[in-house]
């Protein structure tokens, strides 16, 4: 009888062992399940997991591995499936697959590359200016964001946040002057940057005369070139810098006074005019060979923080300046002087194609050429920072700084999901 027992118990083990290791088996395999109606773990007929390759690019590829991918991807349930009916789900909580229905099913799991947003990092209530920081300080790697301290290579070193790299790697959409569900295309903006507790915007196309309106400094419409123009716009409405004193002194300019400062004001209605800050802008300007022949960094020094004179303009609206145009692009395009930015970056790359404020169009910047008196600086059709005389028209993105009070509302900074504001 003992014998017995004992040749009862081995068996019961190698049984018990082998059970063990076939659990296992499937279990690195992929090949199990939380079944939500018993609450326990069963076997499958088959799991193919697939994995997005490109972030957005919906490429997957199917892979095998002993643990479902917890960091950098998400569960994808649109595409996730079985073959005869089983439904399937993520359980958050425990970072694995559920599926309910027939356990022989044949499924299959998808699973995109998961790429933090703004709205991950923010609430409701929360400003604005601080929602940018806190995601800023994940990193550029996360953010596209670069925090322009004193330890930032070829940086402001100002301590601002801006964002820098491609257009459509960038999400640093804003839906400004419309409730609308949907944000219209003119009503979108591009967060700049912060600079201490404020958030700079610049318009994302180029603005109309519906807008602007049709006196002032108005010259006309033209047909953009299609081989660099970015945007929508079938015509671009062109505005002159100076055309009436034909100097470059901001304070005389029709579109600073006309266009900007009050048509644009009066066309967004008062309370969107009230969110906007009144700005001391930089207006001294500075050399050709101190602005477009430098590099960023350069190029802020001499234009913002010691310019050739000091003179400012208060106002709510304005331009972007030359370096902010410069550090919009990927760092690696900080070691390029602005006049050559239609060139190539450190690593080959097209600087234009890597810098998001790019709109493939004539740009006015705010910032005068002090070296002549008929002069400005502008971002050439090809991405170059270059001379501009007063008198000759180009495209227009109006400039301006959100007040310190704005709060975030909703959105994860994209263009179809762009940031709502209070």
């Amino acid at each position: 009888m003992k014998k017995k027992y004992i040749i009862f118990s081995i068996v019961t083990l190698v049984l018990l062992i082998a059970f063990v290791t076939s659990f296992n088996y499937f279990k690195t395999s992929n090949n199990y399940v939380e079944d939500s109606v018993n609450n326990q773990t069963k076997i499958t007929k088959g799991i193919s997991m697939n994995l997005e390759q490109t972030a957005g690019a919906g490429d997957y590829k199917q892979v095998t591995q002993s643990s479902w991918p917890t960091e950098g991807y998400k569960f994808n349930s649109e595409l996730s499936r079985c073959e005869n009916g089983s439904k399937i789900s993520w359980d958050d909580t425990n970072n694995t697959l559920v599926v309910s229905g027939n356990l022989s099913d044949k499924c299959y799991v998808y699973f995109d590359i998961y790429v933090p947003t703004i709205a991950d990092y923010c609430s409701t209530g929360t400003e604005l200016a601080s929602c940018i920081k806190r995601f800023g300080n994940l990193g550029p790697s996360v953010s596209a964001i670069y925090i322009h301290n004193s330890s930032l290579t070829n940086g402001a070193g100002d301590n601002s946040y801006r964002y820098a790299g491609a257009g459509d790697q960038v999400n640093n959409f804003v839906c400004f002057g419309s409730d609308a569900a949907t944000c219209p295309t003119d009503n979108l903006y591009r967060i700049i940057g912060v600079f201490e507790d404020k958030v700079k915007l610049i318009k994302y196309d180029y603005a109309t005369s519906a807008l602007l309106g049709t006196a002032g400094d108005y010259s006309g419409s033209e047909t953009p070139n299609a081989s660099y123009y970015k945007g929508i716009l079938t015509s671009i409405d062109g505005y002159y810098w100076n055309n009436v004193t034909k100097k470059n002194t901001w304070s005389e300019s029709n579109l600073n006074k006309i266009n900007l400062n009050t048509n644009f004001i009066n066309n967004i209605g008062s309370t969107w005019a009230n969110k906007i800050a009144t700005t001391t802008w930089k207006v001294g300007g500075n050399t050709f060979d101190n602005i477009v022949k430098s590099v960023p960094s350069v190029a802020y020094q001499n234009e913002i923080v010691a310019p050739a004179e000091n003179t400012t303009y208060d106002a709510k609206i304005g331009l972007m300046y030359a370096s902010d145009y410069g550090f919009a692009a990927s760092s690696s395009a900080w070691t390029k002087t602005l006049l050559n930015y239609n060139g190539n970056d450190a690593n080959g790359t097209s600087i234009r194609t890597i810098n998001w404020m790019y709109m493939g169009y004539y740009d006015s910047t705010i910032s005068r050429n002090s070296g002549y008196s008929s002069s400005a600086f502008l971002v050439g059709l090809d991405g170059y920072v270059g001379n501009l005389s007063v008198s000759t028209d180009n495209g227009v993105r109006p400039s301006f700084n959100l007040s310190s009070s704005i709060t975030y509302v909703s959105g994860s900074g994209s263009a179809v999901d762009p940031i709502l504001i209070n």
